[in-house]
């Protein structure tokens, strides 16, 4: 008779033990800091290309398109609800010859998404999906391509 509350109670031991603790910190989400860290206006103040051109005709090549570009400009805008919208200005890279590009400014696009935060990173789900960091109030994307793809963008919050 004494084998019964023995085995009551390692079956409770064994139910115990194999319960798990969803307290991860993986599935808490977002914290409201976090939140109020990414949100925001960020304008595009940087667009590092590779290899650099002179696009303006001023006999100096840059490695910043924004110096090269006045048509140029993006910016990003980060919503409490993890929503998100971007203008840019797309455009339009020809190789020409050696290491020049015919660059130009194209159409006014806008897109809209989710955002995420994992890991420190800001995802976005536009295509191709790009990760995107924050440092303080500076956003950086970085594709680390050569044209017609592009390094870095940097983006300032306002």
């Amino acid at each position: 008779m004494k084998m019964r509350p023995l085995f009551a109670t390692l079956v409770l031991s064994l139910l115990l033990m194999s319960c798990s603790n969803d307290s991860d910190d993986s599935d808490q989400g977002i914290t409201q800091d976090q939140l109020d860290a990414v949100t925001g206006l960020y304008n595009l103040t940087e667009h590092i290309i590779s290899p650099p051109q002179d696009l303006n005709g001023d006999n100096t090549r840059s490695s910043d398109l924004m110096m090269e570009l006045d048509c140029l400009s993006a910016n990003i805008i980060f919503r409490q609800d993890q929503t998100y919208s971007k203008f840019y200005v797309e455009l339009n890279t020809t190789f020409i010859t050696n290491d020049q590009y015919a660059i130009f400014c194209r159409d006014n696009l806008t897109e809209s998404g989710t955002w995420d935060l994992v890991n420190g990173r800001i995802i976005l789900s536009e295509e191709p999906q790009r990760t995107y960091s924050l440092d303080g109030s500076i956003l950086t994307c970085t594709e680390g391509q050569d044209l017609p793809g592009f390094r870095t963008q940097v983006f300032l919050k306002q």
